[in-house]
């Protein structure tokens, strides 16, 4: 482990409830770098109550943002002197696919690879896997403002 719960949730500027990476495992550099974290669901998460009651789906939404998250914190550490004091604003997704529900309690690895970046704009390719099955994948992009 790269980075620890501590470490990541000081580093990421989304706050609890709503951080959603618990630990960096692992962080490429290179041309596209890239970043291998975890986000260990409990099941307690607010969002839970009402996603299904009795019946707990991590919602979609979530999911992109965890992968988001993911790719913010591969921003920060990657490309350092580009982006500090700036926070990510999400610009958009594509080609997303869920490929199976997520059920809590559940360990995902979050994989995001930074496919480009130009003129502030970051764009990335990004992973969930549980265990070895793919979840979800997307292309998504943010900028850093």
């Amino acid at each position: 482990m790269l980075y620890n719960e501590e470490q990541v949730h000081a580093l990421l500027p989304q706050k609890t409830p709503f951080a959603f990476v618990d630990e960096i495992l692992e962080i490429t550099e290179g041309d596209q770098p890239s970043i291998v974290a975890v986000w260990h669901v409990k099941g307690t998460e607010p969002f839970f109550a009402g996603h299904f009651p009795g019946n707990p789906v991590l919602p979609g939404v979530i999911q992109i943002e965890s992968m988001a998250q993911a790719a913010t914190l591969l921003t920060m550490i990657a490309k350092k002197s580009d982006v500090e004091g700036k926070r990510p604003a999400f610009a958009g997704v594509e080609n997303c696919r869920f490929r199976a529900a997520v059920i809590p309690p559940q360990d995902l690895t979050l994989k995001a690879t930074l496919l480009m970046a130009r003129h502030g704009i970051y764009k990335y390719a990004g992973e969930i896997w549980q265990g070895d099955k793919l979840v979800c994948k997307a292309e998504f992009s943010a900028s850093m403002v």
